[in-house]
């Protein structure tokens, strides 16, 4: 061990601009120690320059992936608020095209109310179908000249409202569906039935004059100026001008007589039937289908009458009735 007691000195020579040396001296231990130190030391920093240079590539690397999965995560958001915006607008459209539904059933109500006062049927007071109070008297189909306004976030309450609000609309609009639905259906039927039935009554003028001469029932007669009963109304024109089927029909018959002159009848079902007479000429024959202001004669004045009219006659059941009630309208109308 006598070398742990050696010693060795150590001289520092400065550069010429200084003539002091330094001398010192370290024992063998403290030297080994020295020595020992510095060389774990670079073996140390060799290591972890090794360790560094081996793992430089990968977290390279893995620093590129995680710039490159920020990117795309930052993409994905991007997509999904676009999406959420996509999605908000559209429930806003919905929302619209709710109430621009409610109103038009709305609508759709008022216009089975109008066909059964047209076809003189009886009209519902029940119907729940009723326009949004807001958007009475507006129409979702706007253009956007001359609209405005800040452009903000839809904020997620307002957003959650419009949802419950277009989710309660649809949710009314399938409720007044099924209930118009089959109301509609029963008013079509009422409709065409009225609508069959007006068709075979004889509703029209079948001249285009208005002029009535001579009323139903009882009147002194032209001729004997006695009193007499008069089956029909007289309506005065020229001779020569259109006479029409009052309604639906079949043509039962035709002819000539002294007191009718030239005549049509027309048979309308359940009992009622029509006569046209002291025609010019007749325009039809026997057998004859015709429709509800059909041309069948021209009104002239012939047979037992003082002038050009037409002597016109509704029967139902066999028995005369005034024709006055049934004349409600003219062919255009």
């Amino acid at each position: 061990m006598k070398w742990k007691r050696q010693k060795f000195t150590f001289m520092v020579i400065p550069d010429a601009n200084s003539s002091r040396i330094v001398k010192f001296q370290l024992s063998a231990i403290v030297l080994t120690i020295a020595l020992v130190t510095t060389a774990a030391l670079t073996s140390a920093a060799l290591i972890v320059l090794f360790v560094y240079n081996a793992h430089a590539g990968e977290v390279g690397r893995l620093k590129h992936e995680l710039a490159n999965a920020s990117g795309k995560y930052e993409k994905i958001i991007s997509e999904k608020e676009r999406h959420i915006g996509d999605l908000q607008t559209e429930v806003a459209s919905l929302s619209d095209q709710a109430k621009s539904i409610q109103n038009k059933m709305a609508d759709l109500s008022k216009l089975e109310t109008q066909l059964k006062q047209i076809a003189g049927l009886p009209s519902s007071n029940k119907s729940t179908v009723k326009a949004k109070p807001e958007d009475s008297g507006q129409t979702n189909d706007y253009a956007m000249d001359g609209a405005g306004g800040e452009e903000l976030p839809v904020p997620q309450e307002a957003m959650d409202s419009l949802v419950v609000e277009t989710r309660s609309d649809f949710s009314s609009l399938d409720r007044l569906i099924q209930e118009l639905t089959p109301r509609l259906l029963q008013t079509k039927e009422a409709v065409l039935k009225r609508q069959k039935e007006l068709s075979v009554t004889p509703t029209i003028w079948p001249t285009v004059s208005r002029r009535v001469t001579s009323l139903f029932g009882v009147r002194t007669d032209p001729f004997t100026h006695r009193a007499r009963y008069h089956a029909g109304i007289d309506i005065s024109g020229d001779v020569g001008d259109p006479v029409y089927a009052a309604a639906d029909g079949t043509v039962t018959d035709t002819g000539k007589q002294d007191a009718r002159g030239n005549y049509v009848e027309i048979s309308h079902g359940n009992g009622l039937r029509t006569r046209y007479m002291h025609l010019h000429k007749i325009l039809t024959s026997p057998g004859t289908k015709v429709k509800k202001g059909d041309l069948i004669a021209e009104l002239g004045n012939t047979g037992r009458s003082t002038g050009p009219h037409l002597h016109y006659e509704v029967s139902v059941d066999g028995g005369n009735v005034d024709p006055k009630p049934y004349l409600q309208s003219t062919r255009k109308e």
